[in-house]
């Protein structure tokens, strides 16, 4: 367990990137921005897989294919698109908060779906998560103008959270239904299918969203050009490739209960990121809420620990 934990906690670390690189992105889209990280994301997995494939590895029937194909969709357009949108109409502390409760949404629903604890024992740490999350994010809800601009923003951010924790509940099952896809290959063939996202969204859309893509952009140097593919290399290579690649071998062992509350962490590493970029120190109400959504992850952990040990007990020696 001790190995996923820190798995889990090295994908966090790279994910709580996507509430700040994005603003450094100025003079660009919602949609370019998720397109640019999603094309660096496909290209990286891309090469990744024809080496692997020269090789004689990653080689997959096309049944895993497919179901790459909507975990792909989901985990990288509906989820980040929607997001990306969010940052534009509300604010990365209000972002922080919604998809920060996810960890809730995911062991909720993972359990529903997987039947791994009493649901009673999700109660406590999932009001522990939530007020902490209130808490770290109340003096900038407090500040919040434009009361319909903020429930748009909303919106998206419910549809986020949504594809979100489908994908991770899905995604864990997947991996440990087929021991024989590793991690590695795994989040290479999303990647491949992100690409093919990628390409598809942008024939269908261009000639629809031109107030949205700008090509001309893509073609003259400019500072802003610049910080857009550097942003969206990072975004596609830390967040997405290595992110997601840490995030697999942790779900192959945690149980996905678990796992979803620990995505938590994105949410601290997010705003922790963001009070080094302000270069500022956390409220008193918002350490509280800290230290609320880490004593929600103990929780979790010890009552975890107590019922593999219970179980392992209960197992008679050979």
């Amino acid at each position: 367990m001790i190995k996923g934990i820190l798995y889990a906690l090295g994908a966090c670390i790279f994910w709580g990137l996507i509430f700040v690189i994005p603003q450094f992105m100025t003079g660009f889209s919602p949609l370019e921005i998720t397109l640019g990280r999603y094309f660096f994301f496909g290209a990286v997995s891309s090469l990744i897989f024809f080496k692997d494939f020269i090789k004689g590895r990653c080689r997959y029937p096309k049944h895993i294919w497919f179901k790459a194909l909507p975990l792909s969709l989901a985990s990288t357009f509906l989820y980040y698109i929607f997001l990306i949108l969010a940052l534009r109409y509300s604010s990365p502390p209000i972002c922080a908060l919604v998809l920060g409760i996810s960890p809730v949404t995911i062991a909720l629903y993972g359990n529903w779906k997987q039947k791994e604890i009493p649901y009673r024992q999700l109660i406590i740490p999932s009001i522990l998560l939530t007020a902490g999350l209130v808490m770290v994010n109340v003096p900038h809800l407090e500040t919040t103008a434009m009361p319909l601009i903020y429930c748009l923003g909303l919106f998206y951010l419910l549809i986020s959270l949504s594809s979100w924790s489908w994908y991770v509940v899905v995604n864990s099952k997947f991996l440990k239904s087929h021991p024989k896809v590793s991690s590695s290959d795994w989040v290479t063939m999303v990647g491949v299918a992100t690409l093919g996202w990628v390409l598809v969204l942008s024939i269908i859309l261009i000639p629809f969203c031109s107030s949205q893509i700008d090509c001309n952009k893509f073609f003259t140097h400019s500072d802003e050009l610049e910080r857009f593919l550097i942003g969206a290399a990072i975004l596609g290579l830390l967040c997405s490739w290595v992110g997601n690649f840490l995030w697999n071998k942790a779900t192959l062992y945690l149980p996905v209960s678990l796992a979803g509350q620990l995505t938590i962490f994105e949410t601290i590493f997010g705003v922790t990121y963001l009070f080094a970029i302000n270069q500022s120190l956390p409220s008193p109400i918002e350490g509280i809420g800290m230290v609320l959504m880490l004593s929600a992850i103990l929780y979790a952990i010890r009552k975890f620990t107590i019922k593999k040990k219970k179980t392992h007990d209960q197992i008679p020696p050979h």
